[in-house]
């Protein structure tokens, strides 16, 4: 029988043969590995150093052209909006930033805020669909033909009927306007702000969107997207235009801009920025709202399916 002292010497001359091996290996092997090595390193070194060089010119040519529509862009948008209202709509990812930004250069292209709609999750939860659904035949103005399909197209459509006015016309009862704003801000679906006056009609309507959402998306984000999306149309309809704008990632298959562009029927209607949050996106914004009340749409910017990076001036 073969005892433990054979196998412990078996194991120990299997280790000390792979050592030996190792170390004869790497003597071997040695120079040509480092050499190899030692290249790779001041290639890849190289490639770093041609890539910071690269972002910090591309970074450059950004704050250029932001600079460049800083200073151009007032002379550019003035009386571009003359005569206009122009409803706010933002979402809960919405920077900030880009509201203030942007209700500055509607004023200085001679545009009036109506007011501002703020959208809760709460509007589009599919958990919430039945509240929506009861609330919207609760306080349904006259005279207003709602779409068959789910509670939030619906409610969207309603919110679009009370905030909006038609080119031809008032549109709904501004009372029975207050009385759905009223209704919806009570549920905590939205929150309206119009500074304290009266309930003011828009003729244009311009949606705020932040960035895309996660790869991995819940079903109440989803529906978050889509729900905008809607809401722009039902403001396409009603009301001169709608424009819907947000930072560059927008406009990827998960961004509010993104899943307008994917509808290539709305894409010719309603428009869309995806670099609203860039100097010249700004910029892009105003001009297309002017776009839309001439009846003209297009999606502006630098991301997938845009036409261009402004809107065609208009005609003297």
């Amino acid at each position: 029988m073969v005892d433990f002292r054979y196998h412990l010497v078996s194991i120990i001359a299997v280790f000390l043969a792979l050592a030996v091996g190792i170390v004869l290996g790497t003597t071997a092997l040695k120079g040509p590995v480092l050499d190899d090595l030692r290249d790779n390193i001041r290639r890849l070194s190289a490639d770093k150093r041609a890539l910071e060089g690269e972002v910090g010119g591309l970074r450059s040519q950004v704050g250029s052209a932001d600079e460049f529509a800083a200073d151009v862009g007032p002379g550019l948008i003035r009386g571009t909006l003359k005569d206009q209202s122009v409803l706010l709509v933002t979402t809960p990812e919405t920077p900030s930033q880009l509201v203030e930004r942007l209700t500055e250069l509607i004023g200085q292209a001679g545009g009036e805020l109506t007011g501002q709609l703020r959208l809760l999750p709460a509007l589009s939860d599919p958990n919430q669909a039945q509240l929506v659904e009861d609330l919207v035949a609760e306080v349904v103005p006259a005279d207003v033909d709602l779409p068959d399909g789910e509670a939030v197209e619906r409610a969207t459509a309603e919110l679009a009927a009370s905030l909006t006015r038609p080119p031809r016309g008032e549109g709904v009862d501004a009372d029975e306007a207050q009385a759905v704003l009223s209704a919806f801000e009570e549920a905590d679906l939205i929150e309206f702000d119009s500074d304290g006056g009266p309930l003011r009609k828009a003729g244009l309507a311009l949606l705020l969107t932040g960035p895309a959402l996660p790869a991995n998306l819940e079903p109440e984000q989803t529906a978050q997207q889509e729900a905008l999306v809607s809401l722009a149309a039902a403001l396409d309809q009603r009301a001169r235009g709608a424009v819907v704008a947000g930072p560059f990632t927008s406009a990827d298959d998960r961004g509010p801009v993104g899943v307008l562009r994917d509808d290539s029927s709305l894409a010719g209607e309603v428009s869309g920025v995806d670099n609203a949050d860039r100097g010249t996106g700004m910029v892009a914004v105003v001009l297309a709202l002017a776009e839309q009340a001439r009846g003209g749409a297009g999606q502006y910017g630098g991301g997938p399916r845009a036409n261009g990076a402004l809107p065609s001036p208009a005609a003297p």
